[in-house]
């Protein structure tokens, strides 16, 4: 519903079979699959069919529907279920465009046993959310119905079951409620109206030519989606949703045997159809001469490159088949390492590129080069890609390159063997969906690593070379150009694309010749200081440990993962401590410094000895404070520890890595402002902040003005005092060795003995009922901003009660606009409230019919009146309480909470409240105290009301 119809991109054509592309099985007896598995593995190790993983159940009802089952605790106490139906828009008859993904729609305004909004109610009442854990999507063949439900409650469990067995053959259809959700529906096809939808639509039927994909996009067609027949609607449904194109996926923190039970109970009484429709597979036809779609936008912000070419259909089936698939991965990771090296130098036409070779759609799969071009420089970027390809193709691979990709990916799959107890229910079950669609493994991450390590050894270098003429095809190519229109005249013609990919293929390309690659990050050890004092923190049931440069250091050992540590790093001052013209000149300073490298090695020398190796830092300063993270494997904590070090003491000094940046980030703020996004964004920042002279036009000329010298010193200087700074640590930790390697290269780093803090920023808003009226773009489609800001003294008290607000007025709003009135798709309520200089400001915004604009924003203003002037119906504060509750029960197993929640701990300046605080906060919030934050954070006296309308509407109401 709120992730809904998903939609190939032209742009890259690689992005389409990344979409399709999951992991997928293939037997079908829910008995003895284990047995079996195993006694073939003994018989024919590494040879027959791929293995399905043990850990599921998997079979097939007598009425046609499958399923499988997987009991997995991360997250504990929470069941992901999945109702699939291999149908989508393919399946649409000439007066059912659209139908597909509307019947999807319907699932959710009423069944049977559920009436009109009361599977949202529902779900929201029991502490999940609409969106994130109750969605749907549909695409051209298929529908996924998803739902998260907790499993410490069985009425709930059977609850859930219940709901997916609704939407399998009960959804109501009531016509009133059709016609109320053809608004939404139109709402959220005119939502996705603007540049990249206008490219797509002019490309579609070039690249598609033949297809019945280039005839059936899931929104549909608007006409139909108006005044289709109720009739079309229901029977689209009651001929597609049937037993045997229907399964059902549970994974989570439920037994096997109940699930099944679960299954059986509400299932198995659905009867197949007889006399069912066939459904038809719907090929992408082969094309002797290249298909070439050039086209340009007056909105369109930046250039694409795309390059395919169509290859038979690929899908792993057994052991000789998943030594292809690992070879395409060798063969595209090192392909994309050398492009991203070649994007990293100054004089490269792209701002950045790679290549895939991945499914496309049910009947191909293909090899696609795409780029992100610099301007006016497509030809270049095309004779580029076609030039990297060609090299491989004459001269092929080396075996360093070969080494160091081959190391990576088996990194990357032990990595996935040592987290198989602790893989989150959602990832498992998206590949289970990928099973039931398109036949794809199921192994488990056990299994793929044993099968990497027997095969990656056996993988020569000739084998991968040998796929670049494999691949290599004179039919079924494929190329897609896009570029703002402005540069029409730089884009090559449909004879010079010819003509390139000719040339490319007579050129005669030197070897690519690849540079030794590091030993290590440092060639000599710092001299170690010490842990001077520790103590064990009861509550936290952490480390605090004292380092001699005044560094504090907290310490948590956990078993949510076995093979993850997380960092942070913070100290404050950030840039409330710079002059104004200084903020300016170093406005992407921690940017700058990642991209120059660390210590003796830059951007692309780094990247090379990181293969094979799981860790990484970044830096970020913000307003108020410098910071670092980062993530490392058990074993490659001591090479963390010393990029750590160097973070701190020996950012590099790369002037050409500093121009290449600038080069990448120019063109997109050079053209942001022609569309009318960026139009509106800038008229709303002169509105509100005409006053902060910090507050300027980011265009290319900002970015362009960034000084190299102010920036490196900037940074040098935030991190200059390591012993200022506060260290979290959390994860499967050894203190023995977090002693050794924080002496060492923690403790080791300087302390100024300058204790820091920041500025206080003044609130420089403008005051007083703004509006804003812009008028651009050319699409019928209306964008509404109402902003409503100022000051007040922070406090845990009030920050609860502004969440709440938020939270409840989210909720209210969309049943407002979107569910009563059908006004719009979504509508989106953000904000902030800063415990540094005390501004808030809630923003609400949607896209709309223009036409609806006042009536929209009327009822809107009118919702905001009720919530200052009576109190809100208890349900929603009460499922507000529950969602946060539940949230926290997953975060509280997450090494990622107790990241922020540990540095926050150790806060000097800042008192700490404990999760347990804010939860009582929160449970302590009424519907009165409600009203009362309503009247504090909605004030009407600092407000802007901005409105986005295409400009042939303004004209026609000028001239009226």
């Amino acid at each position: 519903m709120i992730k809904k119809v998903v939609k190939p991109s032209l742009y890259l054509i690689s992005s389409i079979s990344i979409i399709s592309l999951l992991f997928t099985a293939c037997q079908s007896s829910p008995t003895s699959t284990k047995e079996v598995v195993q006694e073939e593995t003994v018989k024919k190790p590494f040879s027959g069919a791929l293995p399905v993983s043990p850990r599921l159940v998997k079979g097939k009802l007598d009425n046609g529907i499958e399923y499988i089952i997987q009991k997995n605790t991360k997250p504990e106490m929470r069941a992901e279920i999945r109702l699939v139906v291999n149908i989508g828009s393919l399946a649409e008859d000439e007066n059912q465009l659209g139908f597909a993904h509307f019947a999807e729609h319907m699932a959710f305004n009423g069944t049977q046993d559920f009436e009109k909004q009361q599977i949202v109610e529902y779900v929201e009442s029991i502490g999940m959310k609409f969106g994130a854990h109750l969605n749907a999507h549909t695409s051209f063949d298929e529908t996924v119905y998803k739902l998260q439900i907790p499993t410490d409650d069985q009425e709930i469990i059977e609850t859930g079951f219940h709901i997916l067995e609704n939407w399998a053959h009960k959804i109501s259809f009531e016509p009133e409620e059709i016609d109320k959700e053809r608004g939404v529906v139109i709402e959220e096809l005119r939502a996705r109206k603007g540049a990249g939808q206008r490219i797509f639509n002019k490309q579609l039927p070039v690249l598609y030519k033949g297809s019945r994909h280039a005839v059936r996009l899931p929104i549909g067609k608007q006409e139909i989606l108006e005044h289709g027949k109720h009739e079309d609607l229901i029977r689209f449904y009651k001929d597609w949703y049937r037993p045997d194109l229907m399964s059902v996926l549970v994974v989570g923190d439920i037994e096997t045997e109940h699930a099944l039970e679960l299954i059986e109970k509400y299932f198995s009484q659905i009867k197949p159809v007889e006399n069912a429709r066939t459904k038809q597979n719907y090929p992408i036809p082969d094309n002797s001469t290249p298909l070439i779609s050039v086209e340009t936008d007056p909105e369109l912000t930046r250039s694409t490159v795309s390059l395919t070419i169509k290859q038979p259909l690929f899908n792993a089936q057994n052991y000789q088949d998943l030594k292809q698939q690992i070879g395409h991965s060798l063969f595209t990771g090192m392909l994309n390492n050398r492009i991203r090296e070649a994007v990293l130098k100054p004089d490269s036409s792209l701002i950045a590129g790679g290549s895939s070779f991945s499914r496309l759609f049910s009947s191909n799969s293909t090899f696609n080069l795409g780029a992100l071009v610099k301007p006016e420089q497509s030809k270049q970027a095309m004779s580029f890609l076609l030039a990297e390809y060609n090299r491989v193709r004459q001269n092929g691979f080396t075996a360093t390159e070969l080494a160091r990709q081959k190391s990576s990916m088996l990194r990357s799959a032990e990595k996935g063997a040592k987290e198989i107890d602790k893989t989150q229910s959602k990832g498992l079950i998206s590949r289970y969906v990928g099973h039931f669609l398109r036949q794809t493994p199921i192994m488990d991450n056990e299994q793929y690593f044993v099968a990497y390590q027997h095969f990656l050894p056996l993988i020569s270098l000739d084998d991968i070379n040998q796929l670049a003429a494999k691949w290599w095809s004179d039919n079924n190519r494929l190329v897609s150009i896009s570029a703002p229109q402005k540069i029409a005249q730089s884009l090559p013609t449909e004879q010079q694309i010819l003509a390139l990919w000719q040339q490319s293929t007579e050129q005669k390309l030197a070897a690519y010749q690849d540079e030794k690659v590091a030993d290590s990050l440092m060639s000599t050890t710092p001299k170690a200081g010490s842990v001077v004092d520790k103590h064990f923190d009861d509550n936290l049931a952490a480390h605090i440990w004292t380092l001699s440069n005044g560094a504090k250091v907290i310490l948590k050992q956990t078993d949510f993962k076995e093979d993850e540590i997380l960092f942070s790093a913070s100290s404050e001052g950030g840039n409330s401590l710079l002059d104004t013209d200084t903020y300016l000149n170093t406005l992407l300073t921690t940017h700058i410094a990642s991209a120059m490298g660390i210590g003796d090695l830059n951007s692309i020398q780094l990247g090379k000895y990181m293969k094979g190796k799981r860790f990484g830092i970044s830096a970020q300063i913000d307003q108020y404070k410098q910071s670092l993270s980062g993530t490392s494997s058990v074993e490659d904590l001591p090479k963390f520890m010393q990029m750590l070090y160097l973070k701190f003491q020996r950012p590099r000094v790369d002037k050409p890595a500093f121009d290449t940046l600038i080069s990448r980030a120019s063109p997109y703020y050079k053209n942001r402002l022609d569309t009318p996004n960026g139009v509106f964004s800038e008229a709303l920042r002169v509105a509100q902040y005409s006053n902060n002279p910090r507050s300027v036009k980011m265009d290319d000329k900002v970015i362009q003005s960034q000084s190299f010298e102010q920036s490196l010193d900037f940074y040098q200087e935030r991190f200059a005092n390591a012993g200022d700074f506060n260290f979290a640590f959390v994860g499967n930790l050894d203190l023995d060795k977090m002693e050794e390697l924080l002496s060492t290269y923690v403790a080791s780093l300087p302390n100024t003995d300058k204790a820091e803090s920041w500025k206080k920023m003044p609130d420089l808003r403008t005051k007083g009922q703004l509006k804003v009226n812009v008028e651009k773009g050319l699409e019928p489609k209306a964008t509404v901003v109402l902003n409503y800001y100022g000051s007040k003294p922070w406090s845990y008290t009030q920050n609860t009660a502004f969440n709440s607000l938020k939270s409840v007025l989210s909720t209210v709003l969309r049943e407002r606009i979107r569910e009563e009135k059908s006004g719009v798709y979504g509508v989106r309520v953000g904000g902030g409230f800063s415990r540094y200089d005390d501004s808030h400001s809630i923003s609400i915004s949607f896209t709309c019919n223009p036409e609806r604009v006042d009536e929209l924003v009327k009822e809107t203003q009118l919702v905001i009146q009720e919530f200052k002037t009576q109190t809100q119906d208890k349900k929603y504060l009460e499922n507000y309480k529950k969602q946060r509750l539940k949230s926290n029960e997953t975060q509280i197993k997450q090494n990622g909470f107790w990241r922020g929640y540990l540095l926050a701990s150790l806060s000097e300046t800042q008192e700490f409240q404990t999760y347990q605080q804010a939860l009582a906060l929160v449970d302590e919030m009424t519907e009165a105290k409600l009203q009362v934050a309503a009247n504090n954070f909605l004030n009407e006296q600092d407000t802007l009301i901005a409105t986005l309308l295409p400009e042939e509407l303004a004209a026609v109401e000028l001239e009226d």
